[in-house]
């Protein structure tokens, strides 16, 4: 018993370790993809734009 005693801690310090490094790679993983579908509407956006012929307004 006194040994699972102080294997506890050790478990509890990889159990957090893992644990924040999983929600990093989520965060980092998940802020990729929302970058690339952003990049793509925006890409769009400047292809519609592109076929569209502004001109400037005259006082």
């Amino acid at each position: 018993m006194e040994m699972f005693s102080s294997i506890l801690p050790f478990l509890f310090m990889i159990v957090i370790y893992f644990g924040v490094l999983g929600f990093t790679i989520w965060f980092a993983v998940s802020l990729i993809k929302a970058q690339k579908e952003r990049n793509v509407i925006l890409k769009e956006i400047a292809n519609k734009l592109g076929n569209v012929k502004i001109e400037k307004k005259e006082e």
